[in-house]
Parts: C-alpha cells; structure tokens; sequence
C-alpha cells in the first residue's frame, strides 16, 4: 500500500509519499520492496502513484508521453488523455495478468500541475483510479487535498495548515510526521519517504528532509 498526501495554497503544492511495496511469492507469502512512486513530469508537472504495482509501470510511461507534449496540452486535453491512457494500459494489464488478490484492487494515479488557464491560484490536482480492478478508470473529484488512502484526522490537518498559507516546506514536515506515525502502525507503509514541491517560480523541487 502506498501512502500519498498532496495539497495546494497560494505558495505552491506539496507531495509526500512512502516507498514500500508489496510482492507476494508463490507460497503467499509477502515481501517489501521500496520502489520510487513520484516524478516530475518537465518543468510544470509531477506524477504520484499508489496502489497496485503496475501504477508505477504505468505512471511512468504517461510521463514519457506527456514530457513529450509538454506546453501542446492545457488541463482539459492533460486529463483527457491521461484517462484513457491509463484505462487502456491497465486494462491491458488486466487481460494479461488478471485481477489482484482480494483487497488489493485498488489503483490510482495523482497528477499535480502549474497551469495557468486553472482558476486561482494556478494550481491544480487530478486524482484518477479505480478501488476493485474496474475499467476505464475514472477522474475523481478532489480540492485542494489529497490524503490517499483516506485519513480524515489528516485531510483535516493538512487542509487547516495549508489555508493558513504557511511554508511549503512546514507543510512538508507536518507531512513526514504523518508518514512516519503511519510506517509504525502499518507494515505496508514504509521508508524511504520521497518529498517535493510544485512553484510557479522554481517549477518542480525534490525536497530532502
């Protein structure tokens, strides 16, 4: 399971995620890799990835087609062609390899931009996926927050701190926090936790904390 938190203020947007994935042997029984889940997609966008293990795959091919089209597509013409790429690479994946475990269905995909035909601030966050193996995946009405999976106590937190309009990286603190209280409690979650921010100004900042 990956746990993924992204949020946006007139500063910019913030990205934090863990690394652990899980893989399964043929006895059944699992085993932990670490597996970078976040990218930047050029100079404007980034790409966050949770759930089954072909997101990663899959994200990072819709980067290589979207790094290619970078400033040929506004938002619309972005999560139009997002969704169906993704529909049809999972879709494939499903033919091929079939459905997940029980439970473990899940995918979903968080593309974060600067674009400056959105509303106010200029920031925007698309949140694609699918929770039990289901195709065409779907667009997913989000805000400013994205807490994936849910944590209401934290969407609530990480919605309070950014209306506050505080530093991206003390929103990025708060953030570690999370992922850190959250790898003890939970095996699946786990370092290393990757971090970045998302300006106008700087464009796309991997963040070391």
């Amino acid at each position: 399971m990956t746990q993924a938190l992204a949020g946006y203020n007139e500063n910019g947007i913030v990205l934090a995620t863990d690394s652990r994935a899980t893989v399964y042997t043929r006895e059944g029984e699992r085993e932990f890799l670490s597996v970078e889940k976040l990218y930047s997609i050029g100079k404007r966008m980034a790409i966050l990835s949770g759930g089954s293990g072909v997101s990663v795959t899959l994200s990072l091919a819709l980067r290589h087609q979207l790094i290619r089209r970078e400033g040929l597509l506004d938002v619309d013409e972005i999560v139009s062609f997002s969704l169906d790429f993704l529909s049809r690479g999972y879709a494939l994946h499903l033919e091929q390899h079939g459905p997940a475990r029980e439970g473990l269905g899940r995918i979903y995909f968080i593309l974060a931009g600067v674009f400056p035909e959105a509303p106010p601030p200029g920031y925007q966050l698309i949140l694609i996926g699918s929770d039990e193996d289901t195709v065409p995946l779907q667009r997913l009405g989000v805000g400013n927050v994205v807490v994936m999976p849910r944590n209401m106590g934290m969407e609530i937190r990480l919605a309070r701190a950014l209306a506050r309009n505080g530093p991206l990286d003390e929103i990025l603190v708060m953030s570690r926090e999370f992922l850190e209280k959250t790898a003890k409690s939970e095996d699946v979650v786990g370092p290393p936790f990757f971090f970045a921010t998302l300006t106008r100004e700087a464009g796309y900042r991997q963040v070391k904390l």
